[in-house]
């Protein structure tokens, strides 16, 4: 599959090149015994993703696909012969992860029509979002089971872009099934744990599932399925996430066991009850704020849908769609629109509450749905976790390094620090100090070089119009 090339700057290109002449294309002979080269990135401003404040004038050191040494200059020597860039007046931040996407529900993005479920797809998807700086995402339930052989692809080095994990088919409650949704629908508690057992065959990385009634259109989960497929999934060593949208649900499934939740209560503010349940056993949330701003925002024509950024990364066609009167029109009917609204406020109100109370924030956009782009939608979210009341750095971490912890891979990424993968962003401003500066992107790292970016593009687009 053809990617568009690159274009960074000469610096940069510089770095790659070198790069390219330690590691050669696959298959050539390499020498053996021979030590790569080191990387130097020296003079950068570094968030590292734990939290700690930022290093001003750093050195970050890379050998082959991991970073060996991070910190202030002088106290991280710079190797003899290593390829030592200059990025003085940057900021380099790990590359984000995404807690809760969707892979190859769609074409170019807006479209929803099936048959969009191929490796081919998957793989384009899987690229757009590293082009955005987002080397890890999390597939949340709407896979076909053909996602597990696409992983094993991955982790065999036969498709790139970001890292991801998947939970395979989600679990709905029983109703018609669209032939196009593979998702399980068990009537009863011994169906769910069936459904459960079999979906354990493929080793999912976690569990997803849907308890909501769709503002009361539909019909919910009943209470013990949802607690049976909790316990079985418990009892297949995964754990199980849910789509909710209650308080009173929230609070039920905790008391099942869940282990996180997909998306922020919007129905009224949290209490006392809920914070306490959910501190005493550790479980996340993820605001997915942007998913419900997405809800109403092409009607609204909101700023960021003229952003050269966001435009930067839709495939032929996908704009077209959205500013369509069609699509306008339908968003605009929609009789639960003022809820959409509603919703949105009572998540951002119910994010600063659980954060300040010390509940563990996560990081997630639910992009990947139609009309949900992949990749941008992940610094739109950075940017509504801030207007929420959450520090920059606060909403940085909760998704990079408290994100790696929960998917399990604290060691391997997520950070910025020796061990971890060289995978990481360079931006053209700070964002601690306007969070909207993740989009000032000069640079996406992954395994310790250069990969291609959506940022010469948008700079080009925005310098066009100026």
């Amino acid at each position: 599959m053809k990617t568009a090339k690159p274009r960074h700057s000469f610096a940069f290109l510089g770095v790659f090149l070198l790069v390219l002449v330690v590691y050669p294309r696959a298959g050539a002979q390499a020498p053996t015994q021979t030590k790569a080269r080191q990387v130097v990135l020296k003079g950068a401003r570094l968030i590292d993703g734990t939290g700690r404040p930022a290093i001003e004038n750093s050195v970050l050191v890379i050998e082959g696909k991991q970073i060996v040494a991070a910190g202030k200059a002088g106290a991280v020597s710079i190797p003899k012969d290593a390829a030592v860039e200059d990025v003085s007046g940057k900021t380099i931040m790990p590359a984000i992860i995404n807690l809760h996407g969707h892979l190859g529900l769609s074409n170019n993005g807006a479209d929803s029509a099936a048959g969009h479920y191929t490796e081919e797809n998957v793989a384009k998807q899987l690229n757009k979002y590293l082009s955005y700086g987002v080397a890890t995402m999390a597939s949340f339930g709407q896979d076909d089971d053909l996602i597990f052989s696409i992983r094993a692809d991955q982790h065999a080095g036969k498709i790139g872009g970001a890292r991801f994990f998947a939970a395979g088919r989600g679990f709905l409650e029983p109703g018609k099934a669209n032939p196009a949704d593979h998702r399980y629908r068990p009537q009863t508690a011994e169906e769910a744990r069936a459904d459960v057992r079999e979906l354990a065959t493929h080793h999912p990385d976690y569990l997803k599932m849907w308890v909501d009634d769709g503002l009361g259109h539909g019909t919910k989960m009943k209470p013990e399925i949802y607690r049976a497929i909790i316990d079985e999934a418990h009892k297949q060593h995964f754990r199980a996430f849910a789509h909710e949208y209650y308080l009173a649900d929230a609070k039920s499934l905790l008391a099942a066991g869940l282990d996180g939740f997909a998306h922020s209560i919007r129905d009224q503010a949290v209490d006392n009850e809920l914070i306490a349940a959910m501190k005493a056993r550790g479980v996340f949330l993820i605001p997915t704020l942007v998913r419900d701003e997405v809800l109403f925002a092409y009607a609204d024509n909101l700023k960021w849908v003229d952003d050269p950024f966001f435009q930067a990364g839709l495939e032929p066609g996908a704009l077209a769609i959205i500013r369509s009167s069609q699509t306008v029109d339908k968003i605009r009917q929609d009789p639960d629109i003022a809820k959409y609204r509603a919703g949105l406020e009572m998540a951002k109100k119910n994010l600063k509450a659980l954060s300040a109370a010390g509940v563990k924030i996560a990081f997630g956009t639910d992009s990947g749905i139609p009309t949900r782009f992949p990749g941008y939608l992940e610094h739109r979210e950075l940017q509504l976790m801030v207007e929420a009341g959450l520090t920059p750095m606060q909403a940085i971490v909760a998704a990079t390094g408290t994100n790696a912890e929960i998917l399990g891979g604290a060691k391997q990424f997520g950070t910025l620090q020796a061990g971890r993968a060289a995978e990481f962003i360079v931006l053209d401003a700070n964002p601690l100090d306007d969070i909207r500066n993740t989009e000032k992107l000069s640079a996406v790292w992954q395994a310790g070089k250069p990969v291609p970016s959506v940022s010469a593009k948008s700079t080009s687009t925005r310098a066009s119009r100026q």
